[in-house]
């Protein structure tokens, strides 16, 4: 990973301040009845919030001198498969969820599927260390740049989502 330092450490600090600015878009959710807001925050906050927090997971791992090529492959591999089947769970919630209104697939794609696919490239990205190929460090790169756009698409639809709603006082999630 000899020469991604500084792209890594760029990503991870992007992602962390991402995650800090999801307090603020909770900070929206005031005023609204728990209840209400339960399932919106297992379906969309929360998913966010573990993508951002795997881009720092991965960054800071890439750049960690102590970490060899063979554990970032393992690590990267398992990361990736636990969340990639995060992302089905998240995928099938999601439909279910909105099969009684208007289903489009939009948040079934960019909440569950889209991240699903980044993480079946990440795992073959580990897979890749494992193996020594010569893109297995690119791949990663790409991979983890994905999944914080993503981040960043999902984040900007929730806040647009929810900001209507705390401006006029009224609102459902």
């Amino acid at each position: 990973m000899a020469g991604w330092n500084d792209y890594f450490f760029m990503l991870g600090s992007a992602a962390a301040a991402l995650i800090g600015l999801m307090f603020v878009v909770v900070s929206l959710t005031a005023g609204r009845a728990r209840s209400e807001l339960e399932a919106g925050k297992k379906l969309y906050t929360s998913p966010i919030v573990w993508h951002l927090c795997v881009v720092v997971v991965l960054s800071g791992a890439t750049v960690a001198p102590s970490i060899d090529l063979r554990s970032l492959g393992i690590g990267t591999m398992v990361i990736a498969a636990a969340s990639a089947a995060y992302c089905l769970y998240l995928t099938r919630g999601i439909i279910r969820a909105q099969l009684a209104s208007n289903f489009s697939g939009y948040d079934a794609f960019w909440y569950g599927v889209a991240p699903a696919f980044i993480y079946a490239a990440t795992a073959l990205s580990g897979w890749g260390l494992l193996s020594g190929r010569s893109w297995a460090a690119s791949a990663i790169a790409g991979a983890v740049m994905a999944l914080l756009l993503v981040s960043i698409h999902n984040e900007w639809d929730l806040v647009t989502y929810l900001a209507p709603d705390a401006t006029s006082g009224s609102g459902s999630a």
